[in-house]
């Protein structure tokens, strides 16, 4: 059975700047396997109860009231502690969800800008290409034109 510290304080390896989504699924399987151990726990505790608050109505007049009504809140008592747990694990999963959906954005929005990133640097060599290009060419047409002086010259 988990805690719910174990549940809180859980923590995923990462790979290649991602969640293990194999690790994430097993533990929210074994999550789901408290939960509907718990749900069973709850359901029959309330059965008790439900039991419990019958034999209490029909029990007989000897039984002191102060026995029934004891009995009656340990049965209340015992209801709302496995609703209270029910609860809390619900709470836990559903914060392991959230947790790891928010951190797998937080991967993803890094690997958009890395991509951005990339694709602004390739667009600056673009430039710098298209530039050194025409500065060959300037520079060619310079040396032509030195060489066709020459000619003329000589």
């Amino acid at each position: 059975m988990l805690t719910p510290l174990e549940v809180h304080s859980k923590q995923f390896q990462m790979r290649f700047g991602r969640y293990n989504a194999a690790e994430v699924d097993d533990f929210l399987d074994l999550v789901g396997q408290c939960y509907d151990q718990l749900y069973r726990e709850n359901a029959e505790l309330k059965e008790n109860l439900r039991l419990l608050s019958e034999k209490a109505q029909h029990a007989p007049e000897e039984y002191d009231g102060d026995i029934a009504e004891t009995i009656k809140q340990t049965l209340f008592m015992a209801q709302k502690a496995a609703e209270d747990a029910r609860r809390n694990a619900e709470e836990k999963a559903t914060l392991i969800v959230e947790n790891a959906e928010r951190e797998a954005a937080a991967v993803l929005d890094r690997a958009e800008e890395k991509v951005r990133s990339q694709q602004k640097r390739l667009e600056d060599l673009h430039a710098q290409e298209t530039s050194a290009r025409a500065r060959f060419k300037a520079m060619l047409e310079a040396y032509l034109e030195m060489l066709e002086d020459t000619d003329r010259n000589a």
